[in-house]
């Protein structure tokens, strides 16, 4: 199950049961009007207390400042000296306090002292002392425990590191973050497992491709087809697209590059094989074969829609189940999707029409669950007449609309694509090497 949005969360119970960053919860809470300032412990007794139907509000400036000017100055610290009274703080004054206190030359506060003095801040406590927080210390007493659960990111990762199984990456903290992702996105425990690492194994190497993410996760996210091919030691994945695009992800090795050069470039295959990578190795592998072209293909990186919508003489309409079989042409739909009823589940595009034909064209050539890279075709008798851009830019509005990241690349000689995607908000961003036979 994946993580829904706030808004259509029904209990704190459905809310807990997801991960959330202390940014995420600060968000939420100032768009609900709710007291957004505290530690993460705090913002969520606070998201309990909105869905138990009490709405905790931010604390006036003016009550601060009350508060504030309220405290006094303690020149001399003892056991009895109250933490509100004296300005209490983690700096070295009160570590220096603590340490001749417990003879600990290196004294640290501990994870429970830290809960307890925010909370007695947060409440006011004027009766809680310095000798209170050193027996929260020992041990004696209890006021504020620290919710372990905050350090689940911590204990994942650590996990992760220390089984074995997860030296195939090259990259491990990477791919840690990759498979955190999938889970604090979920309604599962997060806890890593080896069951759950075999699970989404293509899916981390798919997150963890430095040249292109969304065509590899395409096909491991389920969205489009594809071949997902592993070397013998599973340290590096080879991702093929119906489209016939293929990636590298992983620590890749001479003997997986001889095999894919045996396998896809000499024996003849039912679609084709076009490498797309940045990997140096990758590159010097393949440049002294002779049966083996060697292009450029530009990435860009998506900034800033445009203020204005491109105008439009012609109809612009999504594509749909009325105009699907009317559009033509290299790089439409059919490219990259292996069936229409695919396309229309999983994907979406618009085209621009001359009564009923299909002039122009913008579709989603890969999708994944954050990004869209984006398709464009124009009809030959109607180019120069700035109808990519049209739409390509409701491409870009939509992609945004829901919540994702718009992609756009292309061969270096493509000069058209280039200027169309300098126009609806997309900037240079690097050079990928094509790798395709003769």
């Amino acid at each position: 199950m994946e993580r829904p949005e706030f808004d259509s969360i029904k209990d704190f119970e459905e809310f807990n049961k997801f991960y959330w960053y202390r940014e995420e919860l600060i968000k939420t809470c100032k768009a609900h009007g709710l007291k957004a300032d505290g530690t993460k412990i705090e913002l969520y007794k606070v998201i309990e207390s909105y869905f138990a139907g009490e709405k905790i509000l931010p604390q006036s400036k003016k009550n601060k400042k009350t508060r504030a000017s309220r405290k006094k100055v303690v020149t001399e610290l003892t056991l009895d000296t109250g933490l509100i009274e004296c300005g209490f703080t983690f700096g070295p004054r009160f570590r220096d306090f603590f340490s001749k206190q417990t003879g600990e030359e290196r004294f640290k506060f501990n994870v429970d002292m830290v809960a307890t003095a925010k909370a007695v801040k947060e409440t006011s406590d004027e009766s809680f002392t310095l000798g209170d927080l050193l027996d929260i210390y020992y041990g004696k007493k209890t006021y504020a425990k620290y919710d372990k659960s905050m350090l689940q990111w911590n204990s994942f990762l650590h996990d992760f590191c220390a089984d074995e199984a997860t030296i195939i990456f090259q990259a491990r903290l990477k791919a840690a973050a990759a498979l955190w992702k999938i889970v604090r996105e979920s309604d599962k425990p997060k806890e890593y497992s080896r069951e759950l690492l075999e699970k989404y194994k293509d899916e981390i190497f798919a997150r963890n491709c430095t040249s292109n993410v969304v065509y590899p996760l395409s096909i491991t996210e389920g969205f489009q087809d594809g071949n997902v091919i592993f070397s013998d030691d599973s340290k590096t994945a080879l991702f093929w697209h119906y489209c016939g695009f293929a990636y590298l992800s992983g620590s890749v090795e001479d003997s997986f590059l001889e095999k894919i050069y045996q396998d896809y470039f000499v024996k003849k295959q039912d679609r084709r094989f076009v490498l797309i990578t940045d990997n140096s190795k990758a590159i010097e592998f393949f440049s002294d074969k002779d049966d083996i072209v060697i292009d450029k293909r530009v990435e860009y990186r998506f900034v800033d829609l445009p203020q204005s919508v491109p105008e439009c003489k012609y109809k612009v309409e999504p594509i749909s189940a009325n105009n699907y079989d009317r559009i033509h042409g290299n790089i439409v739909p059919t490219f990259s999707w292996s069936s229409k009823e695919q396309f229309l589940k999983n994907g979406f595009g618009f085209v621009a029409l001359d009564g009923d034909k299909v002039i122009a064209v913008a579709f989603s050539a890969a999708v994944s669950s954050d990004e869209v890279d984006i398709g464009v075709e124009t009809d030959e008798n109607y180019r120069n007449q700035g109808l990519a851009k049209v739409v390509a830019d409701r491409m870009c509005r939509e992609i945004i609309t829901q919540g994702k990241k718009p992609v756009w690349a292309h061969a270096i000689t493509n000069e058209g694509s280039k200027y169309t995607a300098l126009g609806v908000g997309f900037t240079n961003d690097r050079v990928n090497t094509v790798i395709r036979k003769k």
